[in-house]
C-alpha cells in the first residue's frame, strides 16, 4: 500500500498590494495552462505586477515535476534531484501569491530599463461572481540575455537543522524522530509585539486493518519509521519530501508512504495519492479505517464551526443494528470545514477522487469538545488507539472498506489567518472559480 499522506499545516500571509490583489492565497499555474510561455530556461524568467504601468518585480518560483508526478528537489538525498532539465515544461508549476497580483495594465516602465524580450500577461478572472470581482494580472518576462535581479522577498523559511518552518504568522515544528506527526504549531498574534499562541499541541496517525479470515492489526505513528528524504526551499513555498516505512512482522505486507508537503505563507495545497493493493470490500471487515487527527490547544467548542463533512459519531462511531434504515450522508464533490473566532480563522478542504465518490468513499469529521490539556492528562500518544481513546479532539477519518483496489487521488487544502475576515474566508471557498488567461504582448 503506497500513500502520499497529507499532513495539514497552518500557514499565513500578508498583503502589501491590497488595492489590486485578487485574494490572499497562493496561485499555482501549471505549464500546460500557459503553454505558449512554458518553453524557456527557468533562469530566463522574471515576474512583475503593474502599478499604473510601472513594472514591479514580485517573488515567484518555478517548480519542476518529473515523469512520475513528483517534484524535483535539489536538497537532501538525490531522489529526484537529477530529474529536471532546467526548462519550464508543461507539467511544471509557476507559483506566486495572490497578494502580489496587480492591475490589468500593460507595463510601460521596467526595473532599470530592462524590458523583457518576451512579455506574457497572465490574467486572473473570476467567473460566476455577482457583482463580478475585478480581474488582476501578473506579467511574465523572458530574457534572452542577463535578466534583472530577482525579488528578495521570501514568504517561507525552512529550518532543516531544527525541523521547523517559519513565516510571519506561524511556527511549525516537526517531530524529527517521526515526521508523520508534529511537535507543535504556534500562531503569532497581530499585536505590536507578536506573541506565540499555541494552536496545535500534537497530531496522531492511526490505521486499523481487520482482515477477513486472518487477523487484525493496528498501526500508530510510533510504529512507522520516517525520515526527511529531500526538500526544496523557495521564496513562495518550501517543498519537503518525507518517507515512511512499515512492515508487519513476518507477513509479506508492506506499507510504504511518502508525502511532499508544499508549505506556503497562508496555505498548504497538496494532491495526495493512495495506492491500495487489496480489494478492501471483500478482504476487510467493517471497522477498518484510518484517521489523521490533532489535539488543538483550545477546546473546539470555542470556535464557530461550519462544515459539510458528515459527522463521524453519527455515521461511523455509533453503528447499530438499525443502520440499514438510517439515511446515508449526501455525497459531495468537495468537503470543507471553517473554524473562526475573533482573532483567527481556518478553512480546510478535501476533494476525493471521482472513483472514491462513486463508491461513497468520503471523509468523516471527528470532533470532541475537550481541550488538549484535558486530553493529554488522561490519554497517551504512544500507542495505537481509536478515536475517543486517543489525544485527538479534531480529526478526519476514512473507511478503508470503501477503498477498492488501485490508485486513489485526494486533494487537501488548508488556509489560516490570525484575524477574522469574512471576505478572505469567502475567497478561500471560491478559489476554484478563478481562471487563468494568457496573452502575449
Amino acid at each position: 500500500m503506497l500513500m502520499h499522506i497529507a499532513l495539514i499545516i497552518v500557514t499565513f500571509g500578508f498583503s502589501s498590494n491590497l488595492f489590486a490583489k485578487i485574494h490572499s492565497a497562493p496561485v499555482i499555474v501549471a505549464g500546460f495552462k500557459i503553454r505558449q510561455a512554458a518553453r524557456y530556461p527557468i533562469q530566463a524568467y522574471r515576474l512583475f505586477r503593474s502599478d499604473n504601468g510601472v513594472a514591479t518585480s514580485i517573488p515567484f518560483q518555478i517548480d519542476e515535476i518529473n515523469q512520475y508526478g513528483d517534484y524535483v528537489l535539489d536538497q537532501g538525498q538525490e531522489v529526484t534531484k537529477n530529474d529536471g532539465n532546467g526548462i519550464f515544461d508543461l507539467q511544471d508549476e509557476l507559483a506566486f501569491m495572490g497578494d502580489d497580483v496587480g492591475m490589468v495594465s500593460t507595463p510601460k516602465s521596467w526595473p532599470k530599463g530592462q524590458k523583457p524580450n518576451l512579455i506574457f500577461e497572465i490574467r486572473q478572472t473570476f467567473k460566476d461572481s455577482t457583482p463580478k470581482l475585478k480581474p488582476g494580472a501578473v506579467y511574465l518576462g523572458v530574457y534572452f540575455r542577463k535578466p534583472p535581479p530577482l525579488s528578495k522577498k521570501k514568504y517561507v523559511v525552512f529550518d532543516q537543522l531544527n525541523g521547523a518552518v517559519k513565516t510571519s504568522r506561524y511556527l511549525y515544528s516537526f517531530d524529527k524522530k517521526n515526521y508523520l506527526v508534529v511537535n507543535s504549531v504556534d500562531m503569532y498574534s497581530r499585536s505590536k509585539e507578536p506573541q506565540k499562541i499555541p494552536l496545535i499541541d500534537s497530531s496522531t496517525f492511526y490505521l486499523k486493518a481487520d482482515l477477513k479470515y486472518f487477523l487484525t492489526f493496528e498501526i500508530h505513528h510510533k510504529d512507522i519509521q520516517s525520515y526527511l528524504e529531500a526538500y526544496k526551499v523557495g521564496p513562495i513555498r518550501s517543498i519537503v519530501r518525507v518517507t515512511f516505512f512499515y512492515r508487519f512482522l513476518k507477513i509479506n505486507f508492506e506499507l510504504g508512504m511518502y508525502t511532499e508537503l508544499s508549505l506556503f505563507s497562508n496555505s498548504v495545497v497538496l494532491p495526495a495519492i493512495m495506492y491500495n493493493p487489496l480489494d478492501s470490500e471483500t478482504n476487510l471487515n467493517d471497522g477498518s479505517g484510518f484517521y489523521y487527527g490533532f489535539a488543538t490547544s483550545d477546546n473546539p467548542s470555542t470556535y464557530d464551526i461550519k462544515t459539510n463533512i458528515p459527522d463521524y459519531n453519527k455515521y461511523i462511531g455509533n453503528k447499530s443494528l438499525f443502520d440499514m434504515f438510517s439515511k446515508k450522508p449526501k455525497v459531495e464533490s468537495r468537503y470543507w470545514l471553517s473554524m473562526t473566532s475573533k482573532d483567527r480563522m481556518m478553512f480546510f478542504e478535501v476533494i476525493p477522487s471521482k472513483d472514491m465518490l462513486k463508491h461513497d468513499n468520503i471523509p468523516y469529521l471527528y470532533r470532541e469538545n475537550t481541550s488538549s490539556k484535558e486530553l493529554r492528562a488522561s490519554r497517551e500518544n504512544t500507542k495505537a488507539q481509536p478515536l475517543g481513546k486517543s489525544p485527538v479532539n479534531l480529526g478526519v477519518y476514512f473507511d478503508l472498506t470503501k477503498f477498492n483496489k488501485g490508485e486513489h487521488r485526494i486533494s487537501f487544502r488548508l488556509f489560516f489567518d490570525n484575524q477574522y475576515n469574512a471576505e478572505d474566508l469567502k475567497s478561500y471557498q471560491d478559489l476554484d472559480k478563478w481562471q487563468v488567461e494568457l496573452n502575449r504582448l
